[in-house]
C-alpha cells in the first residue's frame, strides 16, 4: 500500500528544524573529523592538531592578529604552542568546534591559563566559574596566583579570603608556596587582612621562600622584607631574627628606637590576626544603692570568642551616652552626668595609647541620641538635652579634619530610637517624640542619605521605641523594644500608656520597608533598651529592661532590669544564652552605650606601650 502524500507532509512538519548556526558547527566538526580543507596546524610538544584558520580567527583576536599579519604562522600554516600540554590543546580545539568542554580539577587551571593566553573569553569565563565553585584551602594559593597573574578579580577575591585565614599553614605546608613568583608573594605579604598573631610568621614565610632557592633568590630578600612589618616584632622575636640573619655576612640590619606613634607609622598598621573584635560597653554600673552619684561607672570589654570580660580605663560618670568604633578607635558622645547635667563632649579611646583623649565637642548636649559611623565621619542625631526636650538637630564629625558640622535637620525631634548604618544611609527606627504636645512613640523609619544630605520617611506597622538595630545581610535587623499597634499615624502615647515590652524582632530592607521573608526567632524574654550589636555573623543582646503595669488602679509601673547576654547566629532557630553576664552589676542595666571594636592582643599592646629599639630594615649587601 502506497503512503499518502499527507503522510510525507506530516513527517516534514514533525522534523525539528536546525538553525544555520547548528549547520555551520556540525559542518565544521565534520570537516575536522575527516581532515578536509584544514589549512593550519597547532603544534604542542610534537603533537599536531589540524584545524581551520578561518574558525580560529573568527573566534578570538589572538589568532585573528596572527593570521592577518606577516607573522611566520600566517605563511607556513603552523602555530607553535610548545609550552602547552597536548591534552590542553586538544580540549581547546574541541571547544572551538563543538562549544563543549569537560572541566575536571586536574585540567581546569591549565585550561584557564590557555583560555587567558589565547583570549578565548567564553572558555575563560567557564573555567573561572568552575574554579570558584571548587575553591578550597588546599588549592586557594594556586588560585590566588592565577587570579593575580590573569587579573580575575572574582577569583582573586575568593582565594584571598582563604589565603588570609590559612596563611601560616600554607607558607609551611603548601607545595605552591615555594614556587610563587616574587610579585605574587609581595602582594600576599602586603595584605593587612592576613590572620597572623605575630609578624614573625610573615618573616619566616619570606625566609622559607628565599631559602628554597637561595642562590637565585637572596637578591630579592631586601625588597621582600620591606613588606614585612619589622617594627611589630617583639624583643623576643627580634632575637630570633637576629640570630638567624647574623649567619649571613651579606645581610645588614638597621635599628632605631621608636615611641608608640613612630612604631605604628613605620610598620604601616596591624594585621588582622593581631587584634580581636570585642564588644565594648560604656558606662556599666551597679544600679543597687541609694544614690547614682556614688556609682563606679565602668567601661567593659567582652570577648565573645572566650566569653570573658575585662575592664578598660574609666571615662567619667555619665549614663545614656552613645559610642561607636572606627577600626581600633572608640568614640563616646553625650550622656547625662550624675548631677543631672547633660554632656556635649566627645572622647576618643585608643587601646595602643591606653587612655582617653577629649576631642571637639558637639554643638549641643545630647543623651539617648543616635551615634553612627559612615565614610570616616561620625554622625550625632536627635536625642534629648533635658526632661521632655527632644532634639531634631544632627551633625557630623570629620575624623580626618577633626571638626563638627551641621547636617540637614531631622523631619521631627526624636529620641530613644534604634539606629544603624548601611551603604551610605543612616536608619533611625521608631523612637519617642513630642511633636503633638505630649510624648508618643513613633511608627516611622527615618532614612538619611549621607551623599545627598536628605531625609526620607517610611511607615512601620507598629509604634516602637527603645529597640536595638544592626546592619547585616543587606538590611537592618530590629531587636526588641516597646511596641504598640495603631491604625492611625499620629496616635498619642497617653500617660498611662499601653506600650508593651516585646520579644519581637523584624527585618528592614534597604528601602526601610519590613521584609517578612526574613525570619528572626523571638527573643527568650521581653526586653528593651538593651545593648544590641553585630559580632561576625551573630547578633548579641546585652542587658535590657522591661517596664510594665502591675497595678492598673494606681497606674504604677514596675521595672525589671537584666544582666543577661544572648546571641543569635544568622540562620539559627533560637537565641542562645551565654554563661557570662554583664559585669559590675548584680541587678541589671539598660540604656548604656554598646558597640564592637578591634582590640589589639596583649603582646601588641605591650609592644606599643613602651619605647624600645626595633628592627626597621634588612639590607642585602653584594649578594
Amino acid at each position: 500500500m502506497m503512503n499518502s502524500p499527507w503522510d510525507k507532509d506530516d513527517d516534514i512538519v514533525g522534523e525539528e528544524h536546525k538553525s544555520l548556526n547548528q549547520y555551520i558547527r556540525e559542518g565544521l566538526n565534520h570537516l575536522l573529523q575527516e581532515q578536509l580543507l584544514c589549512d593550519t596546524t597547532i603544534v604542542a610538544k610534537g603533537e599536531r592538531f589540524p584545524c581551520h584558520r578561518m574558525l580560529l580567527a573568527a573566534i578570538n583576536p589572538y589568532f585573528r592578529a596572527m593570521f592577518s599579519s606577516s607573522f611566520r604562522e600566517s605563511k607556513d600554516g603552523e602555530v607553535l604552542l610548545q609550552d602547552m600540554e597536548p591534552s590542553i590543546v586538544q580540549a581547546v580545539v574541541n571547544y572551538y568546534y563543538t562549544e563543549e568542554i569537560a572541566l575536571v580539577p586536574e585540567m581546569a587551571q591549565d585550561l584557564f591559563v590557555a583560555a587567558s593566553r589565547l583570549q578565548i573569553l567564553p572558555l575563560l569565563e567557564s573555567c573561572s566559574r568552575y574554579l570558584l565553585e571548587h575553591i578550597s584551602p588546599e588549592n586557594c594559593l594556586s588560585l590566588y596566583q592565577l587570579g593575580f597573574a590573569h587579573s580575575d578579580p572574582d577569583l582573586l577575591q575568593e582565594a584571598k579570603i582563604l589565603v588570609n585565614l590559612h596563611f601560616k599553614r600554607l607558607s609551611i605546608e603548601d607545595k605552591t608556596f615555594p614556587n610563587l613568583n616574587p610579585s605574587t608573594l609581595i602582594s600576599i605579604i602586603s595584605l593587612d587582612s592576613l590572620v597572623v598573631s605575630s609578624e614573625l610568621t610573615v618573616y619566616r614565610a619570606v625566609w622559607r621562600w628565599v631559602m628554597a632557592q637561595s642562590a637565585s633568590r637572596l637578591p630579592f630578600l631586601g625588597q621582600l622584607l620591606t613588606h614585612v612589618r619589622l617594627p611589630l616584632l617583639t624583643q623576643e622575636e627580634l632575637r630570633v631574627v637576629q640570630s638567624e640573619l647574623m649567619c649571613y655576612r651579606d645581610v645588614r640590619l638597621r635599628w632605631k628606637r621608636f615611641n608608640r606613634q613612630e612604631r605604628l607609622q613605620r610598620s604601616g598598621g596591624l594585621r588582622r590576626g593581631m587584634y580581636s573584635t570585642c564588644i565594648i560597653c560604656v558606662d556599666l554600673f551597679n544600679m543597687e544603692g541609694p544614690e547614682l552619684k556614688t556609682k563606679d561607672f565602668q567601661v567593659g570589654c567582652f570577648d565573645p570568642q572566650a566569653e570573658t570580660w575585662e575592664k578598660m580605663p574609666l571615662l567619667k560618670c555619665l549614663y545614656c551616652a552613645r559610642c561607636v568604633a572606627v577600626g581600633d578607635k572608640l568614640y563616646v558622645t553625650g550622656g547625662v552626668h550624675t548631677d543631672d547635667s547633660y554632656s556635649d563632649t566627645m572622647h576618643e579611646y585608643s587601646p595602643l595609647r591606653g587612655r582617653w583623649t577629649q576631642l571637639p565637642s558637639m554643638s549641643v548636649a545630647r543623651a539617648s541620641h543616635g551615634f553612627l559611623a559612615c565614610n570616616q565621619q561620625l554622625f550625632a542625631m536627635g536625642g534629648w538635652c533635658k526632661y521632655e526636650d527632644y532634639l531634631d538637630t544632627a551633625e557630623c564629625f570629620d575624623l580626618e579634619r577633626k571638626f563638627w558640622a551641621p547636617i540637614k535637620r531631622m523631619p521631627f525631634a526624636l529620641s530613644h530610637f534604634a539606629s544603624a548604618a548601611l551603604r551610605n544611609k543612616l536608619y533611625l527606627v521608631g523612637g519617642v517624640t513630642d511633636t503633638v504636645g505630649s510624648w508618643y512613640a513613633s511608627r516611622k523609619v527615618l532614612i538619611y542619605e549621607v551623599s545627598f544630605d536628605t531625609w526620607s520617611q517610611v511607615y512601620l506597622d507598629n509604634e516602637c521605641y527603645w529597640s536595638g538595630a544592626v546592619a547585616m545581610n543587606n538590611g537592618i535587623y530590629v531587636i526588641g523594644g516597646y511596641f504598640r499597634s495603631r491604625t492611625r499615624h499620629n496616635e498619642r502615647w497617653s500617660e498611662t500608656g499601653n506600650l508593651r515590652c516585646t520579644r519581637k524582632c523584624f527585618f528592614l530592607g534597604e528601602d526601610g520597608q519590613v521584609d517578612r521573608r526574613v525570619t528572626i526567632p523571638r527573643l527568650p524574654i521581653e526586653l528593651a533598651g538593651a545593648g544590641v550589636v553585630r559580632w561576625k555573623h551573630r547578633i548579641y543582646v546585652l542587658g535590657g529592661e522591661n517596664t510594665y503595669m502591675y497595678n492598673n488602679l494606681e497606674g504604677e509601673n514596675e521595672e525589671e532590669y537584666y544582666n543577661t547576654v544572648y546571641y543569635w547566629e544568622l540562620g539559627a532557630t533560637k537565641w542562645v544564652q551565654c554563661q557570662e553576664r554583664l559585669p559590675f552589676t548584680s541587678w541589671g542595666l539598660s540604656g548604656f552605650g554598646c558597640t564592637t571594636m578591634k582590640v589589639p592582643k596583649k603582646p601588641i599592646l605591650e609592644l606599643f606601650r613602651k619605647t624600645s629599639v626595633a628592627l626597621t630594615a634588612i639590607e642585602v649587601v653584594n649578594p
